[in-house]
């Protein structure tokens, strides 16, 4: 299980804002991966993405992932990352279900990337 840790990760050289704000230290870490990849062109938290999705009680629920990517290549990726332990959790996947669809409509791909 991880350590719930939110923040501000100041000064990022590929996102368009003076600072990202993260919500555990699965998400720092992957801005410090986002930062040091050379294929990534430009990465955001602040995307303003937001998913529509079905809970199991049917409710309709708004899922924001919490990347969006865009690499060198003109590839666009959304990347939520998760702790291992919580993948298979119904809400994941239907929230994951629901935003391969998205995805796959604009051209874009999803990925739930696991750190540690």
């Amino acid at each position: 299980m991880t350590i719930s840790k939110h923040g501000d990760f100041w000064n990022p050289k590929k996102s368009p804002w003076s600072f990202e704000k993260f919500h555990s230290d699965l998400e720092r870490q992957m801005m410090v991966r986002l930062e040091a990849d050379p294929f990534v062109k430009k990465w955001m938290k602040r995307h303003g993405i937001t998913i529509p999705w079905i809970d199991v009680q049917k409710h309709q629920r708004r899922y924001v992932p919490d990347f969006f990517v865009e690499y060198e290549d003109g590839d666009r990726k959304l990347i939520e990352v998760k702790d291992p332990s919580r993948i298979d959790s119904n809400d994941v996947q239907r929230k994951r279900k629901a935003a391969e669809i998205w995805c796959k409509q604009r051209g874009m791909e999803y990925i739930i990337a696991t750190i540690g």
